[in-house]
């Protein structure tokens, strides 16, 4: 029986993945006079915010002079620009899962730094039970999902985690709970191929294929 959903944020609750590689291009650009290329941000991603600004720059993500307060300020000021709103439907569908009865949670990639401002200028900030974030040094959404169930002693058959990526499959894979892959994004279509080839126990391309799914697991 599914109680809970974990929802990823990137990708799945809004289009913010070109906020994120604006707000790292400007940042290293301003700091460097080289503006990386889009490709290279992206390359780095699964690591968090002070991981991807430690790669591009060159230094060790727990070095005091990394500049994440500036990086923060960036993405915060493209917010506006770059991610005016979440996904259409998916604060109706939070608040109607939250009525059902269902527990939310996110599992992000993101640190605070920028997780926590997405989810404001979102009006998202409380519609979740429990935020988990990201590491500078490797992907651990799977160490977090394990997380998140220790502390709410939920079962991985009552757990369902909703992310974009081949990467976002794999971990929740590796964490034992269900997954679906949300395609509702403008470049979804990239990662298809190789999402459905991870065999995701649901493909959904709107906010309502997965409410459906959702329903349907909650007797399962």
């Amino acid at each position: 029986m599914l109680r809970a959903v974990i929802f990823d944020m990137d990708g799945t609750l809004g289009d913010t993945l070109p906020l994120c590689v604006e707000s790292y291009r400007r940042c290293v650009g301003e700091l460097t006079g080289r503006t990386p290329e889009a490709e290279e941000v992206e390359a780095l991603f699964g690591l968090s915010d002070r991981g991807v600004l430690g790669g591009l720059l060159g230094m060790s993500p727990d070095d005091p002079e990394l500049p994440v307060e500036k990086f923060a300020n960036i993405y915060e000021q493209l917010h506006a620009e770059y991610a005016p709103h979440p996904f259409a439907g998916v604060r109706e569908l939070l608040e109607r899962l939250a009525a059902a009865g269902f527990r939310l949670a996110v599992v992000t990639g993101k640190e605070s730094y920028t997780a926590l401002p997405t989810l404001r200028f979102f009006g998202l900030s409380e519609s979740f039970d429990m935020c988990l974030y990201g590491d500078p040094y490797c992907n651990v959404k799977a160490q977090r999902m394990r997380e998140y169930m220790q502390c709410t002693g939920l079962n991985p058959q009552e757990v369902l985690y909703v992310g974009d990526m081949p990467t976002d499959i794999q971990q929740a894979r590796q964490a034992g709970v269900r997954v679906a892959c949300a395609a509702w994004a403008p470049d979804a279509s990239r990662y298809e191929t190789s999402c459905r080839a991870l065999r995701p126990d649901a493909y959904v391309r709107t906010i309502e294929e997965l409410e459906t799914v959702v329903n349907s697991m909650r007797h399962l």
